[in-house]
């Protein structure tokens, strides 16, 4: 019997940018995987509570989702008894789900910080209830903290699958902190599960990018087309396109990567970075007067675009 503790999706605002980077996961991405969450509770979490624990208050307060009031509350409770794994389970859960819930990087890591104290004090307590849970959001802690805590974040997804415990997105998470370490084969490996479980725009962007940093080009082709034809999100579309029209200029297909940045016009008229690349282009297609006109455009947009700087002065 496991504690779902991962839905009830909270999900941040998406923000458009000029320039087209290439994800490194998120993903949920730093961003994420900026994405958040707002969570579901299972039954078993109302199950296995002792009558004491419902004296405290704290699976009410949980149902409600007052992860304010649960953290204050568990930190009465532990004032007396330090070691209460009821009250460090709620306390690291909930400080969790304010972590994701926040803006900032300061606020955001007070809460991170607290979530993975109180989570690793609750695993020393020896009491096994909620181990495969408290090491499922205890290794989604870690890869919020950053990048020297990737390696950390994998010990413990992988711990909470071994417990027989898959949260919706715990595969993503396994892929990005894999993809972060620079283990890109088996971070797809991962990200493969997750697209059988969920497969998002997103997500398929996510692997074309590793893809194609592995060279696999024809694997990257597939899922970069597969996301635009599916994602109604115009940045992700963008994104995808931008990458495709990379692929192709670099097998030559030039034609094929005119297609792809005169389609990223159509979103957006004020793309520095799709004349530029228009303007490659034509330069390698020998037609030289609609290069400068395309690199002229671009330091129009952004006069301090430096790749189209240095073509249309040299």
């Amino acid at each position: 019997m496991f504690l779902n503790i991962e839905k009830y999706h909270y999900r941040p605002r998406k923000k458009k940018k000029k320039r087209w980077k290439i994800l490194a996961a998120v993903i949920l991405l730093s961003a994420l995987i900026a994405a958040g969450w707002i969570y579901r509770v299972d039954r078993r979490l109302r199950s296995v509570m002792q009558p004491e624990s419902q004296e405290n208050g704290l699976p009410e307060l949980w149902n409600n989702r007052m992860y304010d009031e649960i953290i204050y509350r568990s930190g009465e409770l532990l004032a007396k008894a330090p070691l209460d794994y009821r009250a460090l389970t709620f306390k690291g859960f909930s400080s969790f789900y304010k972590a994701v819930s926040k803006i900032s990087f300061e606020e955001k890591i007070l809460y991170l910080d607290e979530a993975v104290s109180s989570l690793r004090l609750a695993r020393l307590s020896g009491n096994s209830n909620w181990s495969a849970e408290t090491a499922y959001v205890l290794g989604k802690a870690y890869y919020h903290k950053g990048k020297y805590y990737f390696d950390l974040a994998i010990r413990y997804l992988e711990e909470a699958l071994r417990q027989g415990y898959s949260g919706e997105d715990i595969y993503d998470y396994l892929g990005l902190s894999y993809t972060q370490l620079d283990d890109r084969k088996r971070g797809l490996e991962y990200f493969v599960l997750a697209y059988k479980k969920n497969p998002t725009d997103l997500l398929m962007l996510t692997m074309a990018q590793n893809y194609f940093q592995l060279k696999m080009t024809e694997e990257a082709e597939e899922y970069l087309i597969r996301a635009i034809n599916r994602t109604d999100d115009k940045a992700i579309e963008e994104k995808s396109r931008f990458l495709l029209g990379r692929l192709y200029f670099e097998r030559g297909a030039y034609f094929k990567s005119e297609n792809e940045y005169q389609e990223i016009l159509e979103l957006n008229s004020r793309s520095a970075d799709a004349h530029y690349y228009l303007g490659e282009i034509y330069l390698k297609l020998n037609d030289l007067v609609k290069a400068r006109s395309e690199w002229r455009k671009a330091l129009i947009i952004d006069p301090s675009h430096y790749g189209a700087k240095l073509r249309y002065y040299k």
